[in-house]
């Protein structure tokens, strides 16, 4: 276990909503969600980090950030 994740997860409420922007290979979220009961979405450009999030079961949209986050609005919700 990476020891940051357990340090970060400190400072998200259980059950909470996360929007990880630039997930990698998605272990924060896997690790919120096993331990924090968080739900959310991770968004990633690389396709390996992709592939490595949904084998963790992550749920994960391919997105370019640089391009913005205009499929977000700021009231929690998104068109997935």
């Amino acid at each position: 276990m990476r020891p940051e994740l357990e340090l970060i997860s400190e400072w998200i409420r259980p059950g909470a909503r996360v929007l990880d922007l630039g997930c990698g290979d998605g272990a924060l979220l896997a690790y919120l969600h096993n331990h924090r009961q968080v739900s959310g979405y991770g968004l990633e450009i690389d396709a390996a980090n992709l592939v490595r999030c949904i084998q963790a079961g992550v749920s994960v949209i391919h997105a370019d950030l640089e391009a913005g986050l205009a499929d977000f609005s700021d009231t929690g919700t998104t068109p997935f």
